[in-house]
């Protein structure tokens, strides 16, 4: 092969392009490795080559060309030459043979892999105890799993028929009729085979009846996995320390985020927590002056503190990896990266949202408010039409509550009562004086008449008829003005003296409002005012709760309270209602204000119905609906597992999930470094504790380097999508790229030790095999790597050693 490459590089160097070549030739094919500082145009290089071959008396049908740039180890371009004109004339009989045994061998490794394929199967059974909304959901994930052997089959327990349907074909995915009854009774759970199924989820509305069933299920099967839809966090962890393999969820609690970081408006799609550390996902559109991402290779996007998750504009099917390691950003991808924040938090996320202060200075300053004023009282007519306008504002207002007509009414009773009282005394009791008059009706409205009577000097020379008009005086007042007093007093008492308390003003513009006060409601209005986030709650009635007296709070009709807020302002309406339609009317009412003043809002419309959500996108496109329900559900299908769900985001219209695994002796996990669980399984890991600290005695790893080993008794968290949830379950890795690797002595042969620790901890191969290579240079080796780990292994060796590798 030596003519040829020496061939090559004549024929190129005529063509003005100088070059350094290799050729290598493997059976039927021949590589072909350039090295130069130029290369010119690809394919008027590949046809110069082609046009070497003419003369070549061979039986090669393929030549791979690799071009790679003075100093590189990597080819920054690849391709492949067809010579199928090239005929076997030369090959001899043992070599034909040789061929021949090798293509057998290959057809009868396929024919077995088929044969154990189709003659061995793997099944689990799941147990699902109530069907609705989230009962349904958890089923159709739970059947995301069944993939080629792997066989998933589910019965369910409901004490009667499911009367709405959410999924189309249902009934198809259980493989058993649905058994009618009671899941916490014993003969139920029997009948559902209890006894031979890997998990059962209870999922019922009712969270006692879900506990209940745990625990007889778990007294049935003391193996069975459990998991619970319950909000019970104390008994929750109670209950796991108890029974073992047991996973509480709560469903409202998991899309609270999403709900949160919807509100925040584009940029930020995910907010959690691991332990102290507070992780966030953010997605941007690249700019021209973000010169941190513009032409920055993908690979130098995984920092320390921060991991690339897509390049959404690359291949919009895939979730992670949708990129090759060198491959540079452009303006205009979308990118979506995760990262933790040891400190500020809350400031992070705040860096573009104003504050109160800022709100209201927008407007006017105090001297201009005090010069409006003025002005007001310098035109009498102005002031005329504000004073009939204001009391239009408050007939409306005494008018809006019955209790404040009451109040009205009694306040003028009690005045007419006092003055006719008054007059009668003054005039009819010999020797009173006028104050002596009023101080003593005063006294009859308070129902004081045996204080009146009691004390007052002269009372026998008082008329009957005067002391029975007195007495008809006190009746009243007992009737109407104690009454309305009573009435005040109590609403006093029942809001907890809020009437004494400072209103919390209004913000003008750019706040979140968030209409619906139920359990979700509570999960996005805690996340939000712990982000500082300036926020309006609207509710139909008031909840006793912390943050009452913290952000401002209206109450009442959502429809008529709307026009209080500032709506057409509002940066993002947050809907969360259990009345889907209200949650509709009033983000197409708030969408209505914004264009009014040309505004964007963002809009997150709470949904209990897959279909209605994806018909929203059609009536609203730059809204968000989420299906509680259903993106809860993938968490629980996840859960059924075995693994902790600890929340979950929204990513390229697919929901990711956090899941926690601890990982087992058996574990498909168990062996495999970081790179391989990454790229193999197409999951994102962020978090790892060791079962044994490490030689600098750390044993918590925030984004893991990719050459860590997963043993028994690692704690791993990762980002997945269910597809990823059920590779990790089965082992299905993807398939990885063959590599070849050739390595020259290096200078300092000091380095070798290095390079095969390098070797080992980046490709994952054995470390003796790793040593033995090194020793045997100059020498080629083949190792089975992604994409990812042989730029990384490239990177790390051409400091040590001349190197080159490929894919074959």
């Amino acid at each position: 092969m030596r003519s040829l490459a020496t061939l090559i590089k004549n024929h190129l160097l005529d063509l003005g392009i100088k070059v350094n070549v290799t050729v290598r030739q493997k059976l039927q094919e021949i590589h072909i490795l350039l090295e130069s500082t130029y290369f010119g145009d690809q394919n008027n290089l590949l046809a110069e080559i082609t046009k070497c071959f003419d003369d070549l008396d061979d039986y090669l049908e393929l030549a791979k060309v690799y071009a790679f740039l003075f100093g590189q180890p990597l080819p920054i371009w690849s391709e492949q030459i067809k010579l199928n004109h090239h005929k076997l004339g030369n090959i001899t009989h043992e070599e034909k043979k040789t061929l021949a045994e090798k293509e057998a061998l290959g057809s009868s490794r396929n024919l077995v892999a088929a044969e154990v394929s189709n003659g061995t199967t793997i099944c689990d059974r799941f147990i699902i105890c109530g069907l609705g909304s989230l009962g349904q959901y958890s089923v159709f994930n739970l059947k995301k799993f069944a993939y080629g052997e792997y066989e998933v089959k589910i019965c369910a327990i409901d004490k009667a028929q499911p009367e709405i349907v959410e999924l189309d074909h249902f009934s198809e995915l259980l493989d058993e009729p649905i058994i009618l009854g009671d899941c916490r009774r014993s003969e139920v759970l029997i009948n559902a085979s209890i006894h031979n199924c890997r998990a059962i989820l209870l999922v019922t509305s009712n969270e006692n009846v879900n506990i209940e069933a745990a625990i007889t299920a778990r007294r049935l099967n003391p193996n069975v996995h459990i998991v619970v839809r319950s909000s019970r966090q104390n008994l929750n962890q109670l209950l796991k320390e108890q029974l073992g393999s047991f996973v509480a969820l709560d469903p409202v609690d998991l899309p609270a985020a999403s709900f949160a970081v919807a509100g925040l408006g584009k940029g930020t799609l995910g907010l959690f927590q691991l332990g102290e550390r507070k992780f966030r996902v953010v997605e941007s559109i690249v700019k021209p002056d973000d010169y941190h991402l513009v032409r920055a290779p993908a690979y130098l996007l995984h920092k320390k503190q921060s991991r690339l998750l897509s390049i959404a504009e690359l291949h919009p099917d895939r979730l992670f990896f949708q990129w090759q390691p060198n491959q540079f950003v452009q303006v205009g991808d979308k990118v979506a990266i995760i990262e933790y924040v040891e400190h500020n938090f809350a400031s992070n996320f705040l860096e573009k949202v104003n504050s109160y202060s800022e709100l209201d200075s927008s407007h006017f300053t105090t001297i201009q408010k005090i010069h409006q004023s003025v002005k007001r009282l310098i035109h009498p007519s102005l002031l005329i039409s504000i004073c009939k306008s204001k009391w239009k504002k408050l007939f409306t207002w005494i008018q809006a509550k019955r209790s404040r007509s009451l109040v009205l009414w009694g306040m003028i009773t009690a005045t007419v009562l006092l003055g006719l009282s008054s007059t009668v005394l003054y005039l009819n009791v010999p020797n009173i004086s006028l104050q002596k008059s009023i101080s003593t009706s005063v006294i009859l409205l308070l129902g004081g008449y045996g204080d009146v009577f009691g004390g007052l000097v002269g009372e026998d020379q008082v008329p009957l008829w005067i002391m029975l008009f007195c007495i008809t005086i006190t009746l009243i007042s007992l009737l109407f003005v104690l009454g309305v007093i009573g009435l005040i007093a109590d609403s006093i008492l029942s809001s907890k003296f809020e009437f004494f308390k400072r209103s919390l003003p209004l913000p003008t513009r750019d706040h979140i409002i968030l209409i619906g006060f139920g359990r979700l409601g509570q999960r996005i209005a805690d996340l939000l005012f712990k982000l500082q986030i300036p926020l309006v709650i609207v509710s139909e009635r008031a909840y006793d709760c912390d943050l009452a007296d913290k952000v401002p709070w209206l109450t009442g009709n959502i429809i008529e309270e709307l026009s209080k807020i500032n709506l057409a302002q509002a940066k993002s309406i947050l809907t969360v209602t259990d009345d889907q339609m209200l949650n509709l009317e009033v983000a197409l009412l708030a969408r209505d204000a914004a264009k009014k003043v040309n505004r964007e809002i963002n809009l997150a419309i709470r949904t209990y119905d897959h279909y209605f959500s994806e018909n929203l996108v059609e009536l609203l496109p730059q809204s968000q609906s989420f299906c509680a329900y259903a993106l809860s559900a993938e968490a629980f299908a996840g859960a059924a597992f075995g693994e902790n769900m600890l929340s979950l985001f929204r990513l390229n219209q697919r929901t990711v999930l956090v899941a926690e695994y601890l990982i087992s002796e058996n574990d498909t996990l168990v062996g495999k470094n970081l790179s391989q669980i990454a790229y193999g399984y197409t999951v994102v890991p962020i978090y790892l504790k060791t079962s044994e600290p490490k030689v600098n005695g750390v044993s918590e790893f925030f984004m893991p380097s990719d050459d860590d080993v997963m043993k028994a008794g690692d704690r791993l968290t990762v980002l997945a999508s269910i597809s990823g949830l059920r590779r990790i379950e089965l082992g299905n890795l993807h398939t990885p790229k063959q590599w070849q690797l050739r390595a020259k002595p290096p200078l300092n042969s000091s380095v070798l030790l290095d390079a095969g620790n390098q070797l080992k901890n980046i490709s994952g191969c054995d470390l003796e095999l790793a040593r033995r290579f090194m020793q045997k240079l100059p020498a080629a080796i083949e190792l089975p790597m992604y994409d990812t780990q042989a730029y990384r292994l490239g990177q790390a060796l051409m400091r040590l050693l001349p190197i080159k590798i490929y894919p074959l």
